[in-house]
């Protein structure tokens, strides 16, 4: 039995026992010079099941890899919500864009990856975990298993591939927007420490990352952002489907996630607003109305769920 077939075995059984996925060991790779800011969201994807990591600099000091699990639960901007899995099913720019929102960082890049295509790669280069060297079938194996134990599975795979530095090609890459800059991302990586972000049941079926968790994982994956993301709620009143997508490209970037993703009462709103609950978050209302570049800012009776609500108006979606 392959050695990722061992380790699919051992972990899910601890699956089963209700494990928490999180960064196994501490980040102990000498952190790498780190480019101009740039990461890429690299998805794999088998015939049962897809993986996701993102890849590559947030200019805070390292490049880094973090492995998102698909059992997440998000707010996929302009859709609503879902999990990670869900928004790896559309289109690569959306779901790089969940992927961001969910990190409070916007990915830049995107590129899907056949399971086959880096099983090649592994078969090119030759790749160890835990002392063994992985084969085609193992690698194909390891990403036919859905859920935690899968997601491990993969960071291994993921870790040994980076460590081999096989310094990738476009030809490697299935779907991407710019398979150069994905490429460079992965080649840029090689060697790192791949951390996974952790995830927690809370509610029965409900899988989530605590804020605070994700800051973490950043710091240790990339350096940072080290920085509290600010939840917005979005609200369209503009009656443009998917606008949640359009506030999350111009706020992600600056600081804010989206947290929900709703239509307003009516989509005949000509003017967008930030709504924020009290004269001392104004300033916040002010940071996100800079961002979407219109809109004005007030002060009403506060969500309890986020200090800044955007109700989007026709001005944003007209190209405002």
């Amino acid at each position: 039995m392959g050695l990722v077939a061992v380790a699919l075995a051992v972990l899910l059984a601890a699956a089963a026992t209700g494990l928490v996925l999180a960064g196994q060991r501490e980040v102990t790779t000498p952190p790498h010079a780190a480019p101009a800011p740039s990461l890429a969201l690299v998805v794999v994807r088998g015939e049962a099941a897809a993986f996701a990591a993102v890849v590559g600099s947030t200019g805070r000091g390292r490049l880094g890899a973090i492995v998102v699990p698909t059992e997440l639960t998000v707010t996929i901007p302009g859709q609503g919500d879902g999990t990670v899995g869900d928004a790896l099913d559309l289109p690569g720019r959306q779901a790089a864009t969940a992927i961001a929102n969910l990190l409070g960082v916007w990915i830049d890049h995107h590129a899907e990856i056949p399971a086959s295509a880096l099983a090649a790669v592994v078969d090119r280069v030759g790749v160890e975990a835990g002392g063994a060297e992985l084969d085609e079938r193992d690698v194909l194996a390891s990403l036919e298993t859905p859920g935690r134990a899968g997601t491990i599975a993969f960071e291994l795979v993921l870790e040994g591939l980076l460590r081999a530095a096989p310094g990738w090609e476009a030809a490697d890459l299935g779907e991407a927007d710019d398979p150069t800059a994905v490429a460079e991302a992965l080649t840029g990586a090689a060697g790192v420490d791949v951390v996974v972000l952790p995830a927690e049941e809370g509610t029965p079926g409900i899988v989530r990352a605590d804020p605070e968790a994700v800051r973490e994982t950043l710091v240790a994956a990339f350096g940072g952002p080290d920085r509290e993301v600010v939840s917005v709620i979005v609200l369209n009143g503009s009656g443009v489907p998917g606008v949640g997508e359009i506030v999350a490209e111009r706020i992600v970037p600056g600081g804010f996630r989206i947290v929900v993703n709703e239509n307003a009462s009516t989509f005949d709103h000509e003017e967008t607003l930030v709504v924020v609950g009290s004269a001392d978050d104004v300033p916040l209302g002010e940071r996100v109305r800079d961002l979407l570049g219109v809109g004005s800012v007030s002060v009403s009776v506060s969500s309890g769920i986020a200090p800044v609500t955007v109700v989007v108006g026709k001005d944003l979606t007209s190209g405002g």
